[in-house]
């Protein structure tokens, strides 16, 4: 038995993963119908406000959208590898980012170098590759990537367990690292043919297009969902202070943020000195088309 066995046996394969994905995606409009649906939503939208805030990488080379796209570009090259057998390099990514629409070449190159400043990504060794050539460097995520990216899924299966029995499935899998492989190469496969995420949650598109921005949606909504709990409608508001502390961007980038998301009826602006912000049931809509889909 190879490595490639070794490391993928027991675990569920291509079929099972593409099948498994396919349920989910069929299950959205039912998921939305149950009554556990909108706790599910609350679960894992703290689950990755306390993500993004242990893991805090300021840039602005990227907005939201471009950042998760690209790490999940760099881990679906590294593991579908093309028919010369070659995997993840600079080449490879810098291609797929600018092919898929995710940014030019130039910006690809700047993340790859801030991925590797930052600890996902390094340069493995040249026998890690099975190009004929030999010539090309080979790109590796690092254990740090991959658990991001397990964590994410994790929080996201969870959330998901709480309604659909599929959830328990993606939690038991990604227990086997051959599933983590699977998994994605299926959401790779399915970005490259096109399908995006938020196609199906546009209110949202807004946010993930600034830095910060998704996270800024979520600490809106997460304030709306505790002040119902509490039956305190004072405390739904969030300051422009603290949306920025709290996604570490400036003042002046949330309150553009504010402006054209309250232009669109997603958000809407209290007076007063600090001017606090307030989730609309547009926004709330959206975020659960997010989660959804997701």
């Amino acid at each position: 038995m190879d490595e490639n066995q070794r490391s993928s046996a027991g675990a569920p394969g291509e079929a099972d993963s593409a099948a498994t994905f396919d349920d989910a995606f069929m299950h959205m409009a039912a998921l939305r119908q149950q009554p556990g649906f909108v706790m599910a939503v609350d679960q894992a939208m703290r689950g990755l406000l306390g993500m993004y805030r242990g893991h805090l990488l300021p840039n602005r080379i990227l907005n939201d959208r471009g950042r998760l796209a690209l790490a999940l570009c760099t881990l679906y090259l590294h593991h579908e590898p093309d028919r010369n057998g070659v995997g993840l390099t600079v080449t490879r990514l810098t291609n797929l980012c600018q092919d898929t629409g995710i940014c030019s070449r130039g910006r690809a190159k700047a993340m790859i170098l801030l991925m590797r400043w930052a600890g996902f990504l390094e340069v493995g060794r040249t026998s890690d590759i099975r190009a004929p050539s030999g010539r090309t460097r080979p790109l590796v995520p690092t254990q740090r990537l991959v658990d991001e990216q397990t964590r994410r899924w994790l929080i996201l299966s969870g959330a998901l367990a709480r309604l659909d029995p599929l959830g328990g499935l993606l939690l038991t899998g990604l227990e086997n690292p051959g599933f983590f492989g699977a998994l994605i190469r299926q959401l790779g496969r399915r970005y490259v043919a096109g399908i995006r995420l938020l196609d199906t949650a546009p209110a949202i598109a807004l946010f993930a297009d600034r830095d910060g921005g998704l996270m800024m949606a979520f600490l809106l909504a997460k304030a709306a969902n505790d002040a119902l709990a509490a039956g305190s409608e004072a405390s739904a508001t969030v300051s422009i202070s603290a949306l920025a502390r709290g996604c570490n961007v400036s003042r002046a980038h949330v309150l553009k943020l504010v402006r054209e998301a309250e232009a669109e009826g997603l958000l809407r602006r209290l007076p007063g000195p600090e001017g606090g912000i307030l989730a609309t049931s547009a926004l709330h809509a959206g975020i659960e088309d997010f989660f959804a889909a997701a």
